[in-house]
């Protein structure tokens, strides 16, 4: 409401122009941190999903070893067998926060794109 405001406004000449000028710009300005906040919700979602994954199979995977090595094994290697089994199960879990962390961390600073645009503006003005 307010952009509409300082769009219908008559200043005339050099003022009007710059209000004008000033006011789209604050209008792209809004609509860039609208797309970021989008995309952050995005990104969340991804990261959320893969956190549940990697817990879930983390835990069905050492659920299964330890099932799987108690009905197979003489009884003389059951405790090699449980071991192997829980070192994979852990790796597979370790690979799957690996690559949640890297959703955490390969992003950067929030509205990154937001802050430049307002910077440069800053500098016009």
């Amino acid at each position: 409401m307010k952009l509409q405001l300082l769009e219908d406004l008559d200043l005339g000449g050099t003022s009007g122009r710059v209000a004008g000028a000033l006011a789209q710009t604050l209008k792209d300005r809004i609509e860039l941190l609208g797309l970021e906040l989008r995309e952050d919700k995005i990104r969340l979602v991804q990261v959320l999903i893969l956190a549940c994954c990697g817990v879930v199979f983390a835990l069905l995977g050492l659920i299964l070893a330890v099932l799987t090595l108690l009905a197979l094994l003489p009884a003389e290697w059951r405790a090699v067998g449980m071991g192997v089994m829980a070192g994979a199960c852990l790796v597979s879990a370790a690979w799957a926060f690996a690559g949640l962390k890297r959703r955490l961390t390969g992003r950067g600073q929030m509205f990154a794109q937001t802050l430049a645009e307002l910077e440069k503006d800053k500098a016009c003005f």
